[in-house]
C-alpha cells in the first residue's frame, strides 16, 4: 500500500452506541467484579473459622477471623455500591448520548493520512500522529483505536464494509502500535 490519505464514513446509530457503550462497560468492569466476589467468598470463609474458634473458646483468633470478616465484607458492599452508581451515572449518559446523536449527523468520518488519524462524529473532531496510536481487535468483533491512551474509539467490524476495513486494518498495521488490552 503507498502513502495515500484513506478517509472513510461508517454510520451509527443508537442500536450501534448502546452496543459497543455496554460492551466496553461491561468489559472494564468484568474482571473486577469477579475480585469483588472472592472478596466475598473470603469474608465468608473468615467468619465460618471465627465461629469455629468460638465454638472451641479460642477467642484471641476469634477476634482476628471475624474482624478480618467484617473488613472484608464491607469492601464488598462498598464495591457493590460503588458499582451500582457508576453504572446508573454510565446508563444516564448513554441515554443523553443517544438522544444527542438522533438529532444529529450520524455518520463517523475516518481518515487515515501517513502523517496522522483522524475520527470526526456530529460534536467533536480529533487528530492524532501515529505514535500516539495503538489497536487492538477484541472479541473477533470490535476494531478498539486507542490515542494517547486516555482516548477510545471503537468500530464493530460489522459496521464496516470488508474493503474499508481490511484497507484500516492494513493502515493502522503499518503505523499503528498493536497493544492487546
Amino acid at each position: 500500500m503507498n502513502e495515500e490519505i484513506f478517509t472513510y464514513n461508517t454510520p451509527s446509530s443508537a442500536k450501534i452506541l448502546r452496543q459497543i457503550n455496554e460492551y466496553e462497560f461491561n468489559r472494564q468492569w468484568k474482571n473486577n467484579l469477579k475480585k469483588n466476589n472472592k472478596n466475598l467468598f473470603w469474608g465468608i470463609l473468615f467468619t465460618i473459622l471465627g465461629v469455629i474458634t468460638i465454638i472451641f473458646e479460642n477467642y484471641t483468633f476469634a477476634g482476628f477471623f471475624l474482624g478480618f470478616s467484617v473488613a472484608v465484607i464491607s469492601t464488598y458492599f462498598n464495591y457493590m455500591t460503588q458499582y451500582k452508581k457508576y453504572k446508573k451515572a454510565f446508563y444516564q449518559k448513554l441515554d443523553r448520548e443517544i438522544s444527542n446523536l438522533e438529532g444529529n449527523s450520524k455518520d463517523i468520518f475516518l481518515e487515515f493520512s501517513p502523517y496522522h488519524f483522524s475520527f470526526k462524529n456530529y460534536k467533536s473532531e480529533y487528530k492524532f500522529i501515529w505514535n500516539e496510536i495503538t489497536y487492538c481487535i477484541l472479541d473477533d468483533r470490535y476494531l478498539y483505536i486507542t490515542a494517547n491512551s486516555f482516548m477510545n474509539f471503537i468500530l464493530d467490524k460489522a459496521n464496516v464494509d470488508k474493503e474499508n476495513l481490511d484497507k484500516t486494518l492494513l493502515y493502522l498495521e503499518m503505523k499503528a502500535k498493536f497493544k492487546k488490552i
